[in-house]
Order: C-alpha cells, then sequence, then structure tokens
C-alpha cells in the first residue's frame, strides 16, 4: 500500500486530485451545510496570526517555486505545448506572490493553522499539476490550434482579467490602509454577485482545467468552485446582506449570476 501511494505518477495524477474531489464534498458541507466560515480576511473576529500580506506571501509562494523547480529539471525536453500551458499557471501565481500581497489595503490578520493548511494544498496542488503536465501528460501535435485548447485559453485570461479587475475595486473601496469599515463594492462583476472576485477565480481555473486537460487541473477547478466560490462567495453575499439591509442591491446573487 505505501509502495502504490509513493508512486509519483499515481500520487500526481489520482491521488491528489481524489482528495480534492473529496475536499471539495467536505468544504462544501462544512461551509456551505453547516455555515463554519474558514478564520481568515474579515472572518478571522480575533485578527490574530499572520500579517494578511505576510500570509498572503508564504502560502502562495509553493504554487511559483514548485511549478518552476519541475520546469527547471526538464527543461531539454519540454514540448511549446507543455511550456505554454504551464505558463498561464506561473502568470497566475506571479501575480498572487509578488504583485499582489503588495497591493493590500488593510485586512486582518491570517490565522496560522489557515495559512499552514493553505501553504501545505498549494505545495501540493502545484507538485501535481506540473508534475502530471510536464512529465507525463502527453499532447498531440497540432493541440494548440485545437477548439479544447482555444475555449480554455479565453475562458482563463477572461476570469483572469475580471479577477484583477474585482480585487482593484475592493482594494479602491479602502482610501489608505487603516480604513477597516466595509462598503458595498460596485462596478464590474460585483453588479451581478457579491462574491465578483471568487466567480472571476473560478472561471480561471475552469478555463486552465479545460486547457490543460489533465486530472489535476480539473480537480484543482473543483475545489475552487466549491471553497472560493460557493463557500466563500455564500458567507460573503450574507455578511453583505446583514451588514447593509436595506440599501444593498436587491437583485445582486451571491456567486451565479441572476441564479444563486
Amino acid at each position: 500500500m505505501l509502495e502504490y501511494i509513493l508512486n509519483d505518477h499515481i500520487f500526481v495524477s489520482y491521488i491528489c486530485p481524489y482528495l480534492w474531489f473529496i475536499g471539495a464534498a467536505v468544504v462544501l458541507f462544512l461551509e456551505v451545510i453547516l455555515d463554519i466560515k474558514a478564520p481568515y480576511g474579515r472572518y478571522n473576529t480575533t485578527n490574530s496570526g499572520i500579517p494578511v500580506r505576510l500570509a498572503w506571501f508564504i502560502q502562495e509562494l509553493p504554487s511559483f517555486v514548485i511549478p518552476c523547480y519541475i520546469l527547471y529539471n526538464n527543461w531539454s525536453s519540454i514540448s511549446i505545448t507543455k511550456l505554454i500551458i504551464i505558463s498561464f499557471f506561473l502568470i497566475h501565481y506571479f501575480q498572487r506572490v509578488f504583485i499582489y500581497p503588495m497591493l493590500i489595503r488593510g485586512g486582518k490578520h491570517s490565522s496560522y493553522l489557515t495559512t499552514i493548511l493553505a501553504f501545505i494544498f498549494c505545495s501540493l496542488n502545484a507538485y501535481s499539476i506540473a508534475e502530471e503536465l510536464i512529465v507525463y501528460h502527453n499532447y498531440p501535435n497540432n493541440y494548440l490550434f485545437s477548439l479544447r485548447f482555444l475555449i480554455g485559453t479565453i475562458l482563463f485570461f477572461t476570469g483572469f482579467i475580471l479577477n484583477l479587475q474585482s480585487d482593484a475595486i475592493l482594494r479602491n473601496l479602502r482610501k489608505d490602509n487603516s480604513q477597516r469599515d466595509y462598503q458595498i463594492p460596485r462596478g464590474g462583476l460585483f453588479e451581478y454577485v457579491s462574491g465578483a472576485n471568487f466567480l472571476a477565480e473560478s472561471i480561471e481555473w475552469t478555463g486552465y482545467a479545460i486547457c490543460a486537460g489533465t486530472l489535476p487541473a480539473i480537480a484543482f477547478s473543483v475545489f475552487t468552485w466549491a471553497n472560493t466560490a460557493f463557500g466563500r462567495g455564500i458567507h460573503h453575499h450574507k455578511f453583505y446582506l446583514e451588514k447593509f439591509r436595506d440599501e444593498y442591491p436587491k437583485n445582486r446573487k451571491a456567486i451565479i449570476p441572476f441564479i444563486l
């Protein structure tokens, strides 16, 4: 059994993805059904733990470093198709690791446990996605001209741009780092849903799953929808409704425009 688990191909291609599928179900149960909120951001009521900028940098760093390491080790044999697809992953996490934390205004601390768990998840997820894509997966010679690659790429960059826009809208609600009170976000996807940034990131990783076509990428997309979109998005919607009551836009949904 241990030998089976330690087999690299089996670990990255099957064990990690199925752990994420199970994790997605558990997260939906805990966050949506039981309404348990992960203690970071506005839900870290004690504001204890690691400063938000440092926490983001620490927990997201493996998602950039690990694929770069795997890419370096396989540089002589990697195809242009694999290089382009893994570059999408690196583009997202370069922004998330080196740019996004520096742009954060205010923000509560992240609990130690949340940061540690996020670091472990990002490490395993990055290894699983990059190792499967670069080392084990095979693409046909004309894959870059396929409809699947085109659709996935369009969705990925649409989600990426909408995510940047949503983050900017939230960031600009705070005039300076000392301002901690929440306001109603407006513009972009926020006109339709409370969790605009969560929806955008979920769209982004759905596009990546389509584009990459690997089980680890698909599992990550499913987990993102469960944890980020439905879990976090629904909590934020309830938060805004309770805080602003009659002021909050009546037609704005939680995470799916016009539906949920």
